[in-house]
């Protein structure tokens, strides 16, 4: 009984900063990405960037696929998670049979889709990403000028 009261005010007491949020940084503008999944290739159809009315940070979900924020270098800043419709193994290892597999895997090669992706754009953005976490493949491109009246960085 004492040791789960400890527990208890301990996790009363702790500071809400210490607690891992899956979270991007705060950002006060965001890239709206047309992608789309066809033939097993990402491709990017269009960028544009949406300025949000209040900075916000954006959760991190699960999924195969990375929308990534680039810096100079192509180096990456932040990025979020997706996937696409009919994408994630749905199978579970333990309880499926091998023809469920593979029907599951004729499905996902299958695949035609596209669809809208919001990723963060911090501040030094310069370019945007999608990356494939299983191909290792990487499709990328340039963000639109700032809007008019803008100084041309993702900074508001």
């Amino acid at each position: 009984m004492t040791t789960m009261l400890a527990l208890l005010i301990t996790l009363i007491l702790t500071p809400s900063s210490a607690v891992v949020r899956d979270e991007t940084v705060l950002v006060s503008e965001m890239a709206t990405l047309t992608v789309k999944w066809e033939r097993g290739a990402v491709s990017i159809l269009k960028v544009e960037r949406t300025p949000l009315p209040n900075p916000e940070r954006m959760r991190r979900w699960r999924g195969r696929f990375e929308a990534r924020a680039l810096g100079s270098a192509g180096k990456p800043i932040d990025f979020v998670r997706f996937d696409f419709p009919l994408m994630a193994a749905a199978e579970s290892p333990d309880d499926v049979t091998e023809d469920a597999k593979k029907l599951g895997q004729k499905i996902r090669e299958n695949v035609k889709a596209t669809m809208i992706v919001r990723a963060p754009l911090p501040p030094g953005a310069t370019a945007v990403a999608v990356y494939d976490t299983v191909t290792r493949k990487t499709v990328s491109a340039d963000l639109p000028p700032a809007a008019p009246g803008g100084d041309g960085s993702t900074k508001r």
